[in-house]
């Protein structure tokens, strides 16, 4: 379930807790050139980490920069909130070579890219600096480009998808069917019943065969450490599987 970054909070904070932050190179940072011409750093990939925060121990922060210059972030305050995923989507644009800038509906954030990483700008757009400067900086992470996989999956009418490692499972949601498949056999197909309880933090899915429960808390992926806005657990017979998982548009 997305909800909308409120962006001054976020900046706020940032600036809160140090007015005096980062990139990344990652799925695809690349820099092209022609001969006598130097041109921009290609800036793409997927970046994350703990940034401080003015009224809870740090926020849990995810960035998408991705090659058609759209982005995808999420953020979660830690101590706070539920642990409720915070996801905005728009557009970034490059304005220097080494730098990004957020386009919000009311703000923007900047950041530096810098030997791989991404290091958050203060309101001004100036690099952070002083003891707490190594905590606005952004490490990559794999697996951040979902896009192709998730509008097929949204071409298909799925509208929750969710998967989880040790063993590797996954499940589909749709307005009428449940599709949960693992390496262990306990593959199945039910029927979607409502909702008990349907609430906008937890909903649970229960039949004869399968029961699924769907937090609205950020959920890490214990293998790519990539984060997605929903814990997902499931119940088969007498084995729980745990993972992560997102709404689809």
């Amino acid at each position: 379930m997305k909800n909308s970054i409120i962006l001054p909070v976020l900046l706020t904070a940032f600036t809160a807790c140090n007015n005096n932050t980062a990139t990344t190179q990652n799925d695809s940072t690349s820099q092209h050139t022609t001969p006598g011409t130097a041109t921009p750093t290609v800036i793409t990939g997927t970046f994350q980490g703990t940034l401080p925060c003015a009224d809870c121990p740090g926020m849990d922060y995810q960035i998408s920069l991705f090659d058609d210059h759209t982005f995808h972030e999420l953020v979660a305050y830690q101590g706070r909130g539920q642990g409720i995923a915070s996801v905005e989507t728009g557009t970034w644009k490059q304005t220097s070579d080494s730098t990004v800038m957020l386009q919000k509906k009311t703000d923007s954030s900047s950041f530096l890219a810098s030997e791989g990483k991404l290091l958050l700008l203060d309101t001004k757009g100036k690099r952070i600096e002083g003891v707490l400067a190594s905590n606005y900086i952004l490490k990559p992470v794999e697996g951040g480009d979902r896009r192709q996989l998730l509008a097929e999956k949204s071409k298909a009418g799925i509208r929750f998808t969710a998967s989880g490692n040790e063993p590797f499972w996954s499940l589909d949601l749709d307005n009428k069917k449940i599709r949960f498949n693992n390496v262990n056999g306990d593959s199945l197909q039910v029927t979607l019943p409502p909702a008990r309880p349907n609430t906008d933090t937890l909903k649970v899915y229960t039949t004869p065969d399968i029961t699924i429960s769907i937090r609205n808390t950020v959920c890490t992926d214990d293998m790519s450490g990539l984060m997605k806005p929903n814990t997902v657990q499931i119940q088969v017979k007498d084995k729980t599987y745990q993972g992560c998982g997102e709404y689809l548009k």
